[in-house]
């Protein structure tokens, strides 16, 4: 362990706790509070001159100080949501700034040192929005926020610091106060990487305790005719009494609860069984989402090793009982669920390299992973809406980073810009998306044909938090890129689209899965495949995918969505449609091109010879007639005189070496993005390699 003095800070929606590394035993342990208490409450009671008071008092005080104490504001971080205490408004970020400030005030006073720097846990499930927000709270709270970590992931590395020489899938069942996440997390020779991830972060504990809280009411006002729900004071203190609740039914079967509400006082009892039948759908959302994840990463619940158990509303038999059902295994509860993710962030911060600006675990890496897919808003094939187009897939690892082309119209005089929409969610519909932000790429350079490329660059950073850039692609400049607000009216992207643009592509790519492919083949045209989409403006592109030997399959049709094609190349196997090779991909291309509208291409890959060459030819000119351009791609032992056959011109013929495929493929997508003539095909491939 290299530095001690970094903290590792678990910022809870119910409650927090701070860990470092003690230099003396080299072990990642829990600082205790002010109050000498491992946990501090995510509680802020805003005093008369404008002071905060956080933690277990104001926790103890909301009954009487309800109008100036704030709790469960780690939901609202990201969005617009403003609390008015005393007289002023304070936002989830400023009153999470006020949770973090006493938890660094509190290290400093036990370590008898300054405290500059820390690593805070977020949800996975967190997007761009509420991860912003919680590293703007700590540099209000005099932090240098290093890295946010996952929760899960954090969990994770404190159970796997002590495994790293073991080979473990772990699934991280992380039920905290506000934020349900469920995590895959793979520790193998000394690396620890999240595989997959899901979540909700309005799913927690906290619901729990308001399913014992509305029984309680219910019951109390059918024996007394009046709610106590409604009085402010019998209020605050059934919250407290309904958390207390729900932990003693995780010991017992049974307890009663004490409610004093207008001079009526009544004992009622609350058993383990009608709590767990009133939340039972409540813990259904934890299975599904459970569920999504081991269908998503294709894993089975026998290849997974261990359960960790992560939060403190774990605790609660029902849950235990449902890792049981599904994975037929006993929950591991090996370490402290009110305490891990604290030690986790530690043990992270612990091994920052100021030099290199990078976190190392004993030499390999920690790898988190996306939770939702980075994209942008696009203009669909038919020009008729907006979409969603998907750039980094969910559950790529992080930091990850994606770069597409744009064609940007230009004039000789002003200042050439345009503006790009980020998105995170999944599929095309904009409706279940969110909106990052708006990104103004300005300084283009002009060029003569009135048409610049850019490259631009999309990324999740080590903390999940997106950023874009851009360069220039003939010179390789870099150009400004500055986020603006977002409209506070998005409703124009529900609307039919009102602008030029350039006209939409619709590609196909067929590759031939004959025997012959068998091996590094196949490897290499999938790798100069994937190459070909992110090479490939899908902003004003659809990509689809053919593939033929004997029969003739279609993989995927023509989509924007990354993800979507990349999974679709990623699923290519050798006798997935037989064999031999008597079997050619026209007749299905004209079925999904003959109607649509804008420029269509075929890219055909192939390394042998047909045996149905005539029919082959015959079908290919009826797509030549129809308009469709067929870009031909031979190597091994294509025959060059069927390519020429089957091609819409000798510029539309490319024969390469295998190893050369992911060349060829990129130059035919810088071709399409920049929209030159067939005739550019010539100069820019390998010809004639074997």
């Amino acid at each position: 362990m290299k530095n001690s003095t970094i903290i590792g800070i678990d910022l809870g929606t119910t409650n927090c706790a701070v860990a470092y590394i003690n230099p003396a035993y080299d072990k990642a342990e829990i600082i205790p509070n002010g109050e000498g208490r491992n946990i501090t409450p995510s509680v802020v009671q805003i005093q008369p001159d404008g002071s905060a008071v956080v933690g277990e008092t104001a926790k103890q005080e909301i009954a009487i100080e309800k109008e100036h104490t704030a709790q469960f504001f780690k939901r609202d971080m990201g969005t617009a949501a403003v609390y008015n205490y005393r007289g002023r408004d304070y936002t989830p970020t400023d009153l999470s700034a006020e949770v973090l400030k006493k938890l660094k005030a509190d290290a400093e006073a036990f370590l008898q040192k300054e405290v500059r720097q820390a690593v805070i846990t977020v949800p996975a499930y967190f997007d761009d929005k509420p991860r912003v927000a919680t590293r703007q709270a700590g540099e209000q709270a005099g932090l240098e926020v290093l890295q946010m970590i996952d929760e899960p992931t954090a969990a994770a590395v404190a159970y796997g610091f002590s495994h790293l020489d073991k080979d473990e899938t772990v699934l991280v069942y992380d039920l905290g106060g506000g934020t349900f996440d469920i995590s895959l997390v793979r520790i193998n020779s000394g690396a620890i990487k999240v595989i997959g991830t899901d979540g909700n972060h309005h799913l927690g504990g906290k619901d729990w305790d308001d399913a014992i809280l509305k029984y309680l009411s219910e019951q109390f006002e059918k024996r007394h005719g009046f709610d106590p729900l409604d009085e402010p004071f019998s209020f605050q203190d059934l919250l407290i009494r309904a958390e207390e609740a729900k932990k003693v039914l995780s010991s017992r079967s049974s307890t009663a609860v004490t409610i004093n509400c207008r001079g009526v006082m009544e004992r009622i009892e609350v058993t383990r069984e009608v709590f767990e039948s009133r939340t039972s759908e409540l813990l259904a959302q934890t299975e599904m989402l459970i569920q999504q994840v081991i269908d998503e990463t294709s894993l089975t619940f026998d290849q997974i090793s261990s359960v960790l158990m992560v939060g403190g509303s774990t605790r609660m038999p029902a849950c235990a009982e449902l890792i049981r059902k599904l994975t037929g295994k006993a929950p591991n509860t090996s370490i402290n669920p009110d305490e891990c993710v604290a030690v986790g962030a530690a043990i992270q911060g612990a091994e920052y390299d100021p030099a290199k600006k990078q976190f190392f675990l004993s030499g390999s890496r920690i790898h988190s992973a996306t939770s939702h897919s980075l994209g942008m808003v696009a203009v669909s094939a038919d020009g008729n809406r907006f979409i969603n187009s998907v750039i980094i897939p969910r559950n790529k690892p992080i930091p990850s980073s994606e770069v597409r082309p744009y064609q940007a119209t230009t004039r000789g005089h002003g200042d050439n810009r345009i503006t790009v929409y980020v998105t995170q969610g999944e599929g095309e519909d904009l409706d279940n998306c969110s909106f990052v932000g708006k990104y103004v790429i300005s300084q283009i350079p002009f060029e003569t044909s009135g048409k610049s490329v850019l490259d631009i660059s999309y990324e999740y950073d080590r903390s999940g938090i997106v950023r874009v850039s851009a360069v220039h692609k003939k010179s390789h400049a870099p150009l400004p890129v500055a986020e603006a607000p977002l409209p506070e009216d998005m409703s124009w992207v529900f609307q039919s689209p009102r602008m030029l643009v350039p006209p939409h592509k619709t590609i196909y790519l067929a590759i031939d899965l004959s025997g012959s492919m068998s091996g590094s083949p196949l490897t290499n045209a999938q790798e100069a495949m994937v190459g070909f989409v992110q090479n490939s403006d899908l902003a004003n592109t659809s990509i689809g995918l053919i593939a033929f030997a004997d029969q003739v399959q279609l993989m995927v049709s023509a989509s924007q969505n990354a993800k979507e094609i990349l999974r679709a190349i990623d699923s290519l196997k050798i006798g997935l449609v037989g064999g031999a090779n008597s079997g050619q991909p026209f007749d299905l291309t004209f079925e999904q091109l003959g109607n649509v509208k804008g420029p269509r291409f075929l890219v055909a890959l192939t390394d042998g010879v047909w045996s149905r060459q005539e029919h082959a030819v015959e079908r290919a000119k009826i797509c030549h007639q129809a308009g469709v351009e067929i870009i031909a791609i031979g190597f091994g032992d294509a025959d060059e005189k069927f390519l020429r056959h089957i091609a819409t011109s000798d510029q539309s013929i490319l024969l390469s070496g295998s190893t050369e495929l992911t060349a060829t493929f990129e130059n035919i997508a810088h071709v399409l993005v920049e929209g030159m003539d067939q005739s550019s095909l010539t100069g820019l491939f390998l010809k004639g390699k074997r």
